[in-house]
């Protein structure tokens, strides 16, 4: 916090002092100001709520596909010797190149923004997942072996109270990841959403560098606050259930 108050304190006094043109660098309290200005804005409230509903549903895709396929590797290690090593290998790829051969597959549009977020999200999910099963102790179905519990049991009362740390981490990532990628989606594959927005704004007339700058600060803003106000308050909850 104390180092986010300070570079604000520089950015506002650098754009005061005229060292930076105020089309370059803004002052601070006029980008503030024009993102309250925006928050009333129908226009700029619906590019931001396409931005979020392409990041859930990319994730939400991501967790339908991993979720099963993290589970099974996490439990079977010749399926994990033979699988984990491609999806590293993928997820190594630039992000760039991976986004212009989606986009230049699928097209332009939400579709191609909700794939691009579940390709983004799909990694830290896996891997978090997989981590967590393979953390739980062998001893746990030794046990559920001995008391003869079914595998709905022992997935309800063994695997998923043990994961659900490492779910929810991936979950975390996962916006993350996706917002970051969308951003980029939107400006390359003619999204109406916020990415499309800053780069409209950015390349507009007088100002435009405010507009952009309070978009940017409204996509922070919601990471913040989905962080905060979702994920700690499940984490807590989840907490008291283990």
């Amino acid at each position: 916090m104390i180092t986010l108050v300070a570079i604000f304190a520089i950015w506002e006094a650098v754009a005061l002092t005229g060292v930076v043109s105020s089309d370059q660098l803004p002052p601070l309290h006029s980008v503030l100001l024009t993102l309250v200005q925006l928050g009333g804005t129908p226009f700029f409230l619906a590019r931001v709520s396409q931005s979020f509903v392409n990041v859930a549903a990319g994730v939400s895709l991501a967790l339908v596909v991993v979720m099963p396929l993290a589970l099974l590797v996490g439990l079977r290690n010749q399926l994990d010797e033979a699988i984990t090593p491609i999806i590293m290998l993928v997820g190594a790829l630039p992000d760039l190149a991976i986004l212009t051969l989606l986009v230049t597959v699928i097209g332009r549009g939400n579709v191609a923004a909700v794939a691009i977020s579940a390709f983004s999200a799909f990694f830290p999910i896996y891997f978090t997942i997989r981590q967590g099963v393979k953390e739980i102790p062998i001893d746990y179905f030794h046990v559920a072996s001995v008391f003869k519990a079914g595998r709905l049991d022992t997935f309800s009362k063994i695997v998923l109270p043990s994961i659900f740390p490492n779910f929810l981490t991936g979950l975390r990532l996962s916006f993350e990841f996706s917002w970051n990628v969308l951003l980029a989606v939107e400006i390359i594959a003619s999204v109406a959403g916020v990415g499309s927005f800053i780069s409209n704004s950015i390349q507009g007339s007088a100002h435009s560098m405010t507009y952009g700058l309070a978009a940017i600060m409204t996509v922070g803003f919601l990471t913040i606050l989905l962080d905060r106000a979702f994920f700690e308050r499940l984490e807590q909850r989840i907490k008291r259930w283990r």
